[in-house]
């Protein structure tokens, strides 16, 4: 295996004759070969500090004085900057300083030279590199990876830098800070630092957060958020795209007009990012998922279908009546009910963990058992008798969908009317007709006027379409037929 030759070497070769010709005298010779080294490694530390964080103007300091200004036989032939040794944990090139080649990888190394060769020369042998870029970034690899160097990470102060790698234990040579430090200063490398950008409340962050990522909000209503910055002191930047929908200052989101907006966070070159929907009525603020704040004024506040749990002291200070939670909510805060007005109770939709959480709490908890289904395209069955119209908008706002009630005679319903057969449910902009069983005066409740209706129908004197809401609803028992036993399925309900 012969020494490799790069690209690298050669453009530094060509700066190095290019001062040499232009600055004969020895002593400007010498500085030529400084400026030589820094236009070509200043740069590459640049470009390490923007990818790895750690300071430039160290890691070039370190540079000069373990290659000499990149003029050492490890710089030259193997692109090895900082002296790093390898071993048969190294998976890249190897360049043994006793027969002066480089070799493609550790096994090259000992399939050439026999495994004897190399336990008795394990001090000869150094990590090589494609070019310096490789070599810095393998020595900022080194201070990311250990843990004793740990302090040195995002650490953008040169002096700090230089003496706590000596206290880390690098080396061992006492007067190796104060080395260092001079050569920053007297080279002014401070240059070659990556400019991460500032902010005007402080220098920019390492690293910043912000939560939440998703926030659904009442009008009117207002949120902390939860920022996160490092180091601390660090700068950032928070903004609203849409201030008529949301402002914030200070971590503070306020909630002015119904519609979408996004928060940002930023620092330097990082951003974070949070999308806020305002909806008027909302009822409360969900955060991730999460029902932090009922904000409603009404007796009845209903879960929206974004919230998938309850959170501590959400609905702290509320005078509410009644908390209607849908199939969405998974699970619920031990405390979440603290602080709200005595003599509440849940209504839930068959959802197993509210009903669950009532229990052991001893909460008053209604479970309505719905039983709705769309029988065919237009109809809507398994409605039971008196449900009224805010039974059926609440089922379906839980679940995040419009939905309004007509009567038969085409008028709006409202309140605590009754959904009778043959009302219209439109949900989402679709219409179906309700088919409540045994009701075929449709007023939603079971009277004697449906038996006689019935009676009518099993005399003839009433003909209903199969496919019809009202045929659904004189079929008690679904076997297509309107017979003896749907009359008397009726007549048993009417009389329970």
């Amino acid at each position: 295996m012969k020494t490799k030759t790069t690209a690298l070497l050669l453009a530094v070769a060509i700066l190095f004759a290019t001062f040499a010709v232009t600055v004969p005298s020895a002593e400007a010779s010498a500085l030529s070969k400084k400026e030589a080294f820094l236009t070509v490694a200043g740069p590459m530390c640049t470009n390490d500090m923007r990818d790895n964080h750690i300071l430039a103007s160290f890691t070039l300091a370190q540079a000069i004085w373990e290659s000499g200004w990149g003029t050492s036989t490890l710089a030259t032939v193997a692109n090895n900057l900082f002296g790093i040794r390898a071993a048969s944990n190294w998976d890249g090139m190897v360049y043994n300083s006793d027969d002066k080649n480089v070799y493609d990888s550790w096994t090259a190394l000992v399939d050439t030279k026999g495994s004897d060769y190399v336990n008795a020369n394990k001090t000869k042998f150094w990590r090589a590199y494609p070019s310096w870029q490789e070599s810095i970034n393998d020595h900022s690899a080194l201070f990311n990876g250990a843990s004793r160097y740990a302090n040195l990470r995002a650490n953008y102060d040169y002096k700090s830098c230089c003496v706590l790698v000596v206290e880390d234990g690098y080396c061992s040579d006492a007067g190796y800070a104060e080395k260092l430090i001079s050569t920053i200063e007297y080279n002014n490398l401070e240059q070659y630092n990556y400019d991460f950008g500032s902010v005007d409340n402080g220098p920019a962050a390492d690293s910043i957060g912000m939560k939440p990522a998703v926030l659904y909000m009442d009008k009117g209503a207002s949120f902390e958020l939860a920022l996160t910055v490092a180091p601390e002191g660090a700068g950032y930047v928070l903004s609203s795209d849409n201030t008529s929908v949301v402002t914030v200052s200070g971590g503070k989101v306020s909630a002015v007009s119904d519609g979408s907006a996004t928060l940002t966070m930023s620092s330097g070159s990082l951003k974070v990012s949070c999308a806020v929907t305002v909806k008027s009525g909302y009822g409360g603020i969900v955060a991730d998922g999460v029902y932090v704040s009922c904000t409603s004024r009404e007796a009845t506040v209903i879960i929206p279908a974004e919230a998938t749990s309850i959170a501590a002291g959400a609905f702290d200070g509320c005078n509410v009546q009644t908390v209607v939670v849908g199939q969405s909510v998974k699970s619920v805060d031990s405390d979440a009910f603290k602080g709200i007005a005595s003599g509440f109770s849940l209504c839930s939709y068959g959802n197993v963990a509210v009903s669950s959480f009532a229990a052991q709490n001893a909460i008053d908890c209604i479970n309505v058992s719905v039983g709705w289904y769309f029988d065919t395209n237009s109809v809507i069955a398994g409605i039971s008798a008196y449900t009224t119209v805010n039974l059926v908008s609440m089922y379906y706002g839980i679940e995040g969908v419009s939905a309004t009630v007509k009567g038969a005679d085409g008028k709006t319903l409202a309140g605590t009317a009754y959904v009778g057969t043959g009302c219209v449910i439109d949900v989402n902009g679709k219409s179906y007709s309700a088919c409540i069983k045994g009701d075929l005066d449709g007023n939603g409740m079971l009277s004697s006027s449906d038996l006689v209706k019935l009676k009518q129908c099993l005399a003839g004197n009433e003909d209903y379409s199969s496919s019809s809401a009202y045929f659904k609803a004189a079929d008690y028992n679904a076997d297509q037929r309107i017979t003896t036993a749907d009359y008397l399925r009726t007549a048993s309900d009417l009389r329970s």
